[in-house]
This record gives structure tokens, C-alpha cells and sequence, in this order.
């Protein structure tokens, strides 16, 4: 009896593994379907395929141990499309979270929540609120290098936004935000191809040197006639 409960408890546990591996390998292929269509900016059919995922991975919620990472990433994933889309108050939206959530958020969601907060501030906005956004920025970014002191572009940003709100609170510096031309140089810098490229006001030309390779026999002091001026060959007969 205990040998046909020990059989039944290894197949339905090779059952789950197999399962579960043909679960991930379902996610990737997805993943990299989605990952080819930003590839060619469809970010619309991207978002279509993440959504389909995050409505599969719904079945686990319940179990938090099942697929905890994947949803994790998927999550990350869609929050980095949301910020290529500009759709920064989406991203500030879902990733709105108290108590223990906010504790366990990873460190490339914190990142990206940072991010999004940042590009969200706009020009109608006033001094004392800018100053509030570049905060909470500037705390998700402390807690990122917290969580994973490698992260190197928390750190930039981290520094950055640090002197910059020293800035503005100090009056050393005017909200960069509310100058005349500052909302459309602000939709410029946050476009996802980034600025259009533009021809150089000058050339600097080009002076190329040809270099012929001799032979190892070969004597550069002794040289043949120059072009043009040897004599021509003359055939007998």
C-alpha cells in the first residue's frame, strides 16, 4: 500500500513539474512575441499580449507561491511599455501600494515609478508640488540603491534629482518646468526615439593616406622610375 501511495505521489508531483515547465516555456514565448512587436514599435499588440498574460497568471493569485516571479516580471514589463507610451500616471496608478506591498516592490518597478513621477511633472504645475514630486522620486531611488546597491542608473538619477531639488528649494535655480517653451521642450525629451537627428553646420574634410605594403626583398631606397617617365618597351622582330 505505501508503494502505490509513494508511485502516486511521484507521478502527480512530475505532473506539476511538467506543468509548471510547460507554464514558463508558454511565458517566454509570449514574452519574445511581445518583445518583437516593440521591436517594430506595435506597442499597441505588445500590450494586448502582456494583458493576455496578466489574465492566465490571474489563475495563480490565489497560491502566492506559483508563478510569484513571473508575475513579478510581467509586471515590470508592463510598467516599462506604460512608460514608452508616456502613460505615466497608468504607471504611478498600478504601482500605488501601502504597508508590506509597498515593501516588497522590486527594485526595477521602484525605478520605473521613479521615472514616471518624474516626466509626469508638466509646467501648470507649482513650485512647492514640483518639489514634492522630485521627493518622492528621489526616495524610491534611495530605496532602489537600498534594495540592489549595483544599480547604477538609480544612483545617476538619484544624484541628479538630489541636486536639483537642492536647487529649486533654495532658489539657486527656477523650476525648470514653467519657463516660456518648457512643456514643448519637455513632449521633445520625452518622446521614445528621442530627438531628430540633424546634418553638422560644417564638414571637417576627410584627407586619407594610401599605404602600399612592399615586399620583405623589397629595398625602399631603391626605387624605379616615376610614372610617366620611363621609356617604352620596344618588341624585336
Amino acid at each position: 500500500m505505501k508503494r502505490i501511495f509513494g508511485t502516486a505521489m511521484a507521478m502527480t508531483l512530475s505532473v506539476m513539474l511538467a506543468c509548471g515547465a510547460l507554464g514558463i516555456g508558454f511565458y517566454h514565448l509570449e514574452v519574445a512575441r511581445a518583445e518583437e512587436a516593440l521591436a517594430t514599435f506595435d506597442a499597441a499588440r505588445a500590450d494586448r499580449i502582456y494583458a493576455r498574460l496578466e489574465k492566465t497568471l490571474e489563475t495563480g493569485r490565489r497560491i502566492p507561491w506559483i508563478f510569484k516571479t513571473v508575475r513579478e516580471d510581467l509586471q515590470v514589463r508592463r510598467s516599462r511599455l506604460s512608460y514608452w507610451r508616456q502613460d505615466y500616471a497608468a504607471i504611478l496608478k498600478e504601482t500605488a501600494a501601502n504597508g508590506e506591498d509597498e515593501k516588497t516592490l522590486s527594485p526595477s518597478l521602484r525605478f520605473i515609478r521613479a521615472n514616471a513621477r518624474y516626466r509626469a511633472i508638466t509646467g501648470k504645475q507649482n513650485r512647492e508640488k514640483v518639489i514634492r514630486d522630485l521627493g518622492q522620486s528621489i526616495r524610491d531611488y534611495a530605496k532602489t540603491i537600498e534594495t540592489d546597491p549595483t544599480f547604477t542608473d538609480a544612483a545617476f538619477n538619484y544624484e541628479f534629482l538630489l541636486m536639483l531639488r537642492d536647487d529649486i528649494a533654495g532658489g539657486r535655480r527656477s523650476t525648470p518646468f514653467r519657463h516660456p517653451g518648457a512643456q514643448k521642450l519637455l513632449d521633445r525629451m520625452k518622446e521614445i526615439h528621442g530627438e531628430q537627428g540633424a546634418e553638422p553646420a560644417f564638414k571637417v574634410p576627410q584627407q586619407m593616406k594610401v599605404l602600399v605594403p612592399r615586399e620583405g626583398d623589397e629595398d625602399p631606397n631603391k626605387r624605379g622610375p616615376e610614372p610617366g617617365k620611363g621609356s617604352a618597351t620596344k618588341k624585336r622582330g
